[in-house]
């Protein structure tokens, strides 16, 4: 009992970490709107912050971590022995980190227009926009030296049971980039003097990231001297091995961003810098209620799988019946009253009228794809917990090229929003395609799949009693058009009146959706939280998701 109440203190204190990490992260973002609008500067910025954040992605939260932590936490710290094998893999890997990720900046530095080029061709249309972006990208790629080393702390302390220090990072750097961007920009900075600020607040935030954790891993007795000696260590070439497949996985969506950020350079100044904060509204759902649950069904699916396999399926269709539940009536509100949320999420300061209609037109594009995604991401995760990584990886290529196929054909005629409704079409084709294999694959056999399907149309319905509700109080929210208290409070009003008649509807037809929503959340609280704080697990799911944004920002 002691150790149930101790796993849920640290899960409860993970959530508040992550709350306040998403806040901060909102509150960067809100600041650059409105001191930068979706303009040159801002589509620069994202551009030349994006480009070290994609290797950062691949190698350092990414594949590192993977490999890295649960074979750190195997060696274990119960004697001297087992402690000193730590110590070293911790300093062979060090120095095998410092010298890729050298020669990485240096090239990256060297070949920063030809990169900027990649991924914004078409900032060349706007005189200035891309060398601005190659002289940023040239501040900022050092940045990708601090984080990796941060991201190697954070795997050490992760390993030994430590996870608060190392999710609380994230803060420093949003609020360092807030932070300069309110105090030192203002409303008046040239571009060249904005341009350099806030690449100098990139590097800064990720030193910064670094140095809080140093403290806490020397405590553990590690010693970050590299030992030039590991490059012949047996245990680093495992992990760099074990690396591999999920560099792989990660580069699909990588490809995806990239693909994304090519095409909406060509449309016009500030297209960037829209499909990233549509892009963002959307995240709030997956970040909230969708990756917990999917992290929740993972390990539950896998021990079924090898004690009671009559029961996975079922499982499986309680998952997809709850994450629709989330999913559907949420399509809905971001596609009826995407103006408001953008509005008040974003609106004011140098982020104009303009910027919010379309801002707001992008947002109503992506939000069907939030369906396809939420269940594309349960099928996924069935199909890892058949130790089944490589159809996902095959379908989210699939997306890919649905993706990119779409968006060249839909960007002419619908401009920046046609990236969006390509993304859709992306999600939707990725999710029937995984749900058509596992079908194929693994069936449902004994389980009755026409109560889920009730249950969806039973979503569905409910969700569109809202959104005639929400299209009735469109001229109510039609001052909605900035960040303030008296639009918070109407938008408040009327999406919290949205969501009691959709609860109202689902349990008056006989849905039981919310109690086991609620039931799966306390689950996941009581074993402690197996996403994040679980030992050893500090990383165990990067990477299984690749792809399943389409081509998301």
């Amino acid at each position: 009992m002691a150790d149930d109440r101790q796993l849920l203190h640290h899960a409860t204190r993970m959530a508040m970490v992550t709350m306040v990490s998403r806040v901060t992260g909102y509150l960067r973002d809100k600041v650059l709107a409105s001191v930068l609008g979706a303009a040159l500067l801002n589509d620069a910025f994202r551009t030349a912050f994006r480009i070290p954040n994609a290797f950062r992605a691949l190698l350092a939260e990414g594949a590192l971590h993977a490999a890295f932590v649960p074979f750190l936490a195997r060696l274990g710290d119960d004697d001297e022995a087992a402690r000193h094998e730590a110590r070293r893999l911790v300093q062979g890997l060090l120095a095998v980190l410092l010298v890729a990720v050298a020669v990485i900046v240096a090239l990256g530095i060297w070949l920063s227009p030809l990169l900027v080029r990649l991924y914004g061709e078409g900032f060349a249309d706007t005189p200035g926009k891309l060398e601005i972006t190659v002289v940023m990208n040239r501040i900022m790629f050092p940045y990708l030296a601090f984080i990796s080393l941060a991201a190697l702390c954070q795997g050490i302390l992760n390993s030994r049971d430590r996870f608060l220090l190392p999710a609380a990072t994230p803060i420093v750097l949003n609020l360092t980039i807030a932070a300069a961007a309110w105090l030192v920009l203002g409303r008046s900075a040239q571009p060249e003097t904005a341009s350099i600020v806030l690449s100098v607040a990139v590097l800064g935030g990720g030193l910064l990231q670094l140095l809080i954790q140093l403290p806490a891993v020397r405590r553990l007795g590690f010693d970050l001297r590299p030992v030039c000696a590991g490059f012949r260590d047996r245990r680093v070439r495992q992990v760099l091995l074990l690396m591999l497949p999920g560099i792989a996985v990660l580069g699909i969506n990588q490809l995806n961003q990239l693909i994304t950020s090519r095409l909406a350079s060509f449309l016009g100044d500030g297209a960037v810098t829209v499909t990233y904060y549509a892009y963002r509204v959307t995240e709030l759902v997956f970040g909230g209620i969708v990756v917990q649950l999917t992290t929740v069904l993972l390990p539950t699916l896998s021990r079924e799988l090898k004690k009671a396999p009559q029961e996975a399926a079922a499982t499986l269709l309680r998952t997809v019946r709850l994450v629709s539940f989330v999913t559907v009536p949420t399509a809905t509100v971001l596609l009826v009253a995407a103006h408001p949320i953008v509005g008040l999420a974003f609106g004011g300061g140098r982020f104009s009228a303009d910027d919010v209609t379309l801002t707001a037109a992008m947002l109503s594009a992506y939000a069907i794809g939030v369906v396809g995604t939420g269940h594309a991401k349960v099928m996924a995760a069935s199909f890892f917990a058949h130790r089944n990584t490589r159809v996902p990886m095959w379908a989210s290529g699939v997306s890919l090229v649905v993706f990119t196929a779409s968006a060249v054909l839909m960007m002419e005629p619908l401009g920046v929003s046609g990236l969006g409704w390509a993304n859709t079409i992306a999600m939707m084709a990725y999710a029937g395609f995984l749900t058509a294999l596992y079908l194929h694959r693994f069936g449902l056999s004994g389980v009755r799949i026409g109560p889920t399907l009730v249950a969806v149309a039973r979503q569905v319905a409910a969700s569109a009693v809202v959104g005639l509700g929400l299209v009735w109080s469109r001229p109510w929210l039609a001052d909605v058009t900035t960040t303030s208290v008296t639009g918070c409070l109407k938008l408040g009003a009327v999406l919290g009146g949205g969501a009691v008649l959709y609860l109202g509807l689902v349990s008056l037809c006989g849905g039981g959706e919310l109690a086991a929503l609620l039931d799966a959340f306390r689950s996941r609280a009581a074993r402690g939280d197996q996403g994040t704080g679980a030992k050893g697990a500090g990383g165990g799911a990067v990477g299984t998701d690749a792809g399943s944004r389409g081509g998301a920002a």
